[in-house]
């Protein structure tokens, strides 16, 4: 995962397949329509509207994240219909979230890909992204 300063966003690296986002903010979660799973992470987020926050990486176990309903190739859903998430940075630990940074009973993180957490409230609705991305 890398994050370009210049431009003010994240992309995937490698590159991989994604025709579905899934979208929060102005990012991405990319999904195959082949298989229906998390592939990647991208889109603009400004340094300078993440908030300063002390971040505790939740525990993670290493897995895959499937959508659980079809949706067609080619468009983009919103997840932060009612209110755009916020986007929190923990420069000691090199961490951003976005969505929801307090761990509580019931969530269950999955980390996806490298660098990439995601993590799901008690009903499985996404609840937050989190990405230790490499800086260029």
């Amino acid at each position: 995962m890398r994050y370009f300063i210049s431009e003010n966003s994240f992309d995937c690296h490698p590159s991989v397949n994604a025709d579905i986002n899934i979208a929060m903010a102005y990012l991405n979660l990319g999904v195959d329509s082949a298989d229906m799973y998390v592939k990647c992470f991208w889109g603009f987020s400004p340094i300078k509207s993440w908030k300063k926050a002390n971040l505790f990486v939740p525990n993670v176990v290493e897995g895959e994240l499937r959508l659980a309903e079809e949706f067609e190739a080619g468009f983009t859903w919103r997840i932060d219909k009612n209110k755009m998430w916020k986007s929190y940075f923990d420069k000691k630990s090199g961490w951003y979230c976005i969505g929801n940074p307090r761990a509580e009973e019931g969530d269950e993180a999955v980390k996806v890909i490298k660098n990439l957490i995601m993590v799901l409230d008690h009903t499985n609705a996404l609840k937050s992204v989190w990405v230790q991305p490499m800086f260029v």
